[in-house]
Formats: C-alpha cells, structure tokens, sequence
C-alpha cells in the first residue's frame, strides 16, 4: 500500500483539529494530479472546498465533511460529462445519481471522474487506482472488475448487497449484473461510506454471529483457517469450480451484445464512433446468434443456483487472493468485502454488517489497519501543518 494513501479516519481526525486544513488538503491533491498524469475528468475541488468552509465551517456537523472521493465516468454528476468509455456517446446528465446526492449531503467532497473500460476486465480500476494514489479517500463504480482491481492496487472494496445501494445515474453496463462498489484505503473506511449510501439508514441490523466459515481446499486457505480457530468458527471445505465457472463465463465476448444493447443501432449505423479496439469485438458480438445468448444466460441462471446451493453449507466464504471473485457477487444476490490483500470474505444478501465486522481480521498481518493516520509526503504542504 502506498504512503501516500488518505484514510477516513486520518482525514475526520485533521479536519477534527483545524478545519482549515481542507484547503491545504484540496491543494494537496492538486499537486498529485500534476505529477500523477491521471486521466481523470476533475472537479472544481478547491472552489467546493471553501463554499464548505464559509456555509458548514463545524466538520462535526457533517459525517464526511470535507472526505474527498471520485466517482466512475459512468456515474451521472451535474456539470461533468456521464461517459461509458466511448466519447461519442457522451452526455451531460440533468441530475445527479442517487449516491452522489447522498455523498454531497453528508460534506464528501467530489475529486472528479475517472475513466472506465466498457468491455475491459477492470471497468472499475480507475477509482482503485486514484485512492491508491491518494488523489481521494475512497472511490464509487461500478462492481465489474472490483476483486482484481483491488487486488492490483492494494486497496479495500465493498461490494454492497443488491440493492442496498441505489444505481440510479448509474450507467450500467450490464444493469441487471452491475451494482455499485465502495473502494477505501481500508475496510472501515468502506463501511463508513456504505452506511451513508444506502437506502435504507443505520448498519445492517442482522448481526448474528456466523458459526461455519467456508474455505476453498488448498494450502492458501491455511492462514485463513487460522484466524476462523481464533474467532470461533468451524471451518467447511467448499467447492470452487462454480465461482471459476462463472467467472469464466463473464469474461466470455457473448455478454458483449446484451451488456452493450443500448448501442447496438448505433454501432450499426455509425461504427466509426468506436474507438478502433472496441470495433472487431462489437461486431463479433452484436453478429452473434441468439441462440448463444440464451446458452450463455442459462448457464448463468444454473451457476447461480449452484453458488447458492453452496451457500447453504456455510454462513460466511472466504477467498484466497488468487481465487477469481470477479462477477459473481452481485448477479448471484450476495454481498462481499475485499481486503487490500486481494483476500475476500463473502455473505448472502444481507450480510454486509456482519462482513465488516469480521473482515479485517483476514488480512493479512504486514497490511496497515483503518488507526494508521493520513501519512503526507514530505514535500506536501500538509506535511508543514
């Protein structure tokens, strides 16, 4: 995990002592884009920086006074263009989504908007890679790609139960596989965004504590095992071959077509709108049949059963970081948190309160817990304050 990472925590606690400091932050994070060559499509953040000071000049008024975040292109915000990745078919939305509404209610401050893939494996590594670069304290996207996009940058993720987050101004590619997901520096982090996007207010009341703990059979799962004997739980061998399965099969070109459905007239119509590598892929994939659409759907619909078929063995899945959790989490119902080691702890729909209560513990022990404070550059002028 980089140095430069902002915790929540380390952000609150600075705000805390001298509010004044979020426009020594805004310019910090000014002087990152300068030398980050980030892609991102920025906000005006030292202008909102201090119409938050003159108008809310308490931070404990606010529960994310001042947090700054970026959201996915795909995400509607007013002012900046709503993308997908293909300029062409950009727009600037009336209205913001639903969980930019609730972050701005609650002071979090908006960095910009970062790119994402529409068919690319990490539609959502662009939000990872700014929190890991610490141009934000926490980034929203959508879900595809959030396991390894994660993974790859070394930070947390949550990937919210279906539903519990709104996805209106979300510009899904898939909307009925796409959700939401929270990227932090830290687990903690992530859950304290998550309490304030949801619909619904407060932490997941079902806090039951869980009593088996499924594991994948391999080595990898040993430390994992560990920490379940510490915590009381009794360990399930669980079969991985429906979560590879599924995974192979999203990244199958077949999905192309109906993920990208809204645009198939226009691909017809107008191909030289698309950036050159989408072209060869779209064409294969709107020229495909019917027929393998709904062999490809079918399985789903069976993969899904049987992911949730192994869930009535266990209460809670852990998974190794080489494990692929890429897909599945939203389509099949359930609920994940991702740990900056690329480790996962995965529960049934409903569980997200109890998943942030008991993953930190599985990660691994070099990795930096939410106490650690924001750390500033030497060269930074927050490093002076």
């Amino acid at each position: 995990m980089s140095a430069s990472l902002l915790t929540l925590g380390g952000l609150r606690a600075r705000f805390g002592r001298e509010p004044e400091c979020l426009l020594d932050v805004a310019d910090d994070i000014a002087a990152r884009f300068a030398t980050s060559g980030d892609a991102c499509v920025r906000a005006p953040l030292e202008e909102a920086a201090r119409d938050l000071l003159a108008r809310c000049p308490e931070p404990s008024d606010l529960p994310l006074w001042g947090v700054p975040y970026v959201v996915g292109a795909n995400v509607d915000v007013v002012g900046l263009p709503t993308s997908m990745g293909v300029p062409a078919l950009d727009f600037q939305p009336d209205c913001d989504a639903v969980v930019v509404e609730r972050l701005r209610a609650a002071g979090a401050l908006l960095v910009g908007k970062v790119p994402v893939d529409p068919v690319g494996p990490e539609a959502s590594a662009g939000a990872a890679a700014s929190v890991a670069a610490g141009l934000a304290a926490f980034g929203i996207a959508n879900d595809r790609g959030t396991a390894s996009a994660a993974a790859r940058f070394g930070v947390a993720a949550i990937e919210p139960t279906r539903g519990l987050v709104s996805t209106e101004g979300l510009f899904a590619i898939a909307p009925e596989l796409d959700g939401i997901a929270i990227f932090a520096a830290d687990v903690t982090g992530g859950t304290i965004v998550r309490c304030f996007i949801e619909k619904a207010s407060g932490i997941d009341e079902r806090l039951i504590p869980p009593a088996r703990l499924g594991l994948f059979g391999d080595s990898a799962s040993l430390p994992a095992r560990d920490v379940a004997n510490r915590l009381g739980l009794s360990t399930v061998t669980a079969d991985d071959a429906p979560f590879a399965e599924f995974a192979a099969l999203m990244d199958d070109d077949v999905w192309l077509a109906p993920r990208l459905d809204d645009i198939a007239v226009i691909f017809a119509e107008l191909p030289e709108l698309f950036p050159p590598h989408l072209r060869g892929r779209l064409a294969r994939a709107f020229g495909g049949s019917v027929s393998a659409q709904m062999r490809a759907q079918r399985r789903l619909s069976n993969l899904c059963r049987r992911i949730e078929a192994a869930f009535a063995g266990f209460d809670l899945l852990f998974m190794p970081p080489e494990a692929n959790l890429d897909g599945f989490v939203n389509a099949c119902g359930l609920a994940a948190v991702i740990l900056p080691d690329g480790g996962a702890l995965v529960g049934r729909g409903g569980d997200d309160g109890r998943l942030a209560a008991l993953a930190p513990a599985f990660a691994a022990p070099n990795h930096p817990t939410s106490t650690r404070p924001i750390d500033i550059p030497a060269p930074s002028p927050l490093a002076h304050r």
